[in-house]
């Protein structure tokens, strides 16, 4: 036994010792390797904020790589690419100015070449030319973003003063605060803030690229408008003479249904026609007071027929101070001239729809949670322009189901679970 344990301990050692011994290894710097041959600049194009710099890749198997050096906002940075290849992309500047920028190759062991000196010219960057706005709207302000036609990731900065007495103020003084920070890469687009309260506030918003640059700030005075919940104890259903949906007084599922607060309530609190009615089908509601509206939620029949079956999938909210019931051919739908459109809608589905429009066979965790706890619809007077014209009543417009989208039938059953509105409330009718 005592000569095992000896010659283990002789082979252990022997294993050891060879593992020390020294090997080449595969980072080390081949000192016989010489230096790059520099790269040929064939090219220069200017960008916003920037250049791209086209180059002639030198043949040499030791070639790693080509950089690209120059000061950009008081520090030095560096572009590579790899020696497969050709093009550097010079970025981050905010003026038009001319800049130097010092090309290299470089080789396995980060050796450069002598360098090409080339200057650049950028073109005004995004932050130079891209317009941008703020307004009021409902629950707070809208900032509308411009222009941005190279697509540029911006961040969009919104800053209040809730003292309005500051407005006569240089803007350095005014006392700051960061509501909040929205991206977008968007060539043009509406960026809401809601939640903010109905007073009197200076906004100012900017602009901020990926690399610190920064445009002018716009200041504003405004007044977000009130957006408030509408009762529902004041919705009753109203005919004018010209609703169509001929099924609205069902015992079973009475269009009553649309407001009783039944939330994620199943079966029997939902609204459902029967399947003889025509498509499109519409029928009103009246509200109970004078208001503008914001945003209408929609809910559907909890759990049934998922994506599929009679829940409405293009669809249009309208308003009136006072419908006639007057039939008006040349009118859209007929409706007669009292009548507004707030917007049109297809129903959002957050896995998508099939590129033919038709619903996929399945759906993902995601659809079943937006199908089941709804989904709201924003008034938009930049689409629409009596998007905010005052109302008192609502006439909801179910142009196509799930299921008459696919036949294209004229007509058919719609089934509905639930009509929010949210807005500004002018005036209460009654008590």
């Amino acid at each position: 036994m005592k000569r095992i344990l000896v010659l283990c301990l002789v082979f252990v050692t022997i294993l050891i010792y060879s593992g020390c011994e020294e090997v080449g290894r595969i980072d080390q710097k081949d000192d016989s390797i010489p230096a790059p041959k520099p790269v040929e600049v064939t090219r220069i194009t200017s960008k916003p904020g920037g250049a791209v710099i086209k180059v002639k890749i030198p043949d040499d198997d030791n070639l790693k790589g080509v950089v690209a050096t120059y000061e950009r906002n008081g520090e030095m940075v560096d572009t590579k690419i790899s020696r497969y290849l050709d093009s550097l992309v010079i970025a981050g500047f905010a003026d038009t100015l001319n800049h130097k920028v010092e090309v290299r190759s470089f080789n396995v062991n980060e050796v450069t070449s002598n360098p090409v000196d080339v200057t650049i010219k950028p073109l005004p960057a995004a932050v130079q030319t891209v317009q941008f706005d703020v307004v009021e709207a409902f629950g707070g302000i809208k900032i509308h973003v411009m222009n941005n036609t190279s697509k540029a990731d911006l961040a969009v900065i919104l800053l209040a003063d809730k003292d309005p007495a500051n407005m006569s103020l240089p803007d350095k003084l005014k006392k700051w605060a960061e509501v909040t920070t929205l991206f977008t890469a968007s060539q043009d687009i509406y960026l809401p803030r809601r939640g903010l309260k109905d007073v009197k506030t200076i906004f100012g918003v900017y602009i901020r690229d990926r690399w610190g640059n920064k445009s002018d700030t716009l200041v504003k005075l405004l007044t977000p408008l009130q957006e408030i919940k509408l009762d529902k104890k004041k919705f009753k259903y109203f005919n004018p003479g010209d609703d169509n949906s001929v099924s609205t007084n069902s015992s079973l599922y009475p269009i009553q249904g649309l407001w009783d607060e039944s939330g994620l309530s199943a079966s029997p609190y939902f609204y459902a026609s029967t399947s003889s009615n025509p498509i499109p089908q519409w029928f009103t509601i009246d509200l109970g007071v004078r208001a503008k509206l914001s945003r209408i939620g929609k809910m559907a029949r909890i759990d049934y027929a998922i994506w599929g079956g009679a829940h409405p999938r293009e669809f249009e909210f309208w308003g009136s101070m006072g419908p006639t019931g007057v039939v008006v051919p040349t009118n859209e739908h007929g409706f007669d001239n009292t009548w507004f459109k707030l917007g049109y809608y297809e129903q959002p589905r957050p896995s998508g729809y099939n590129p033919d429009g038709t619903v996929p066979a399945t759906y993902t965790a995601e659809d079943r949670v937006m199908f089941n706890t709804g989904t709201e619809f924003e008034m938009d007077n930049s689409v629409n322009e009596h998007a905010y014209d005052e109302l008192r009543y609502l006439r909801v417009v179910i142009l196509n189901t799930f299921a008459t989208w696919e036949t294209k039938a004229t007509v058919g059953q719609i089934q509905l679970g639930e009509i929010t509105p949210y807005g500004q409330i002018l005036e209460v009718y009654g008590k």
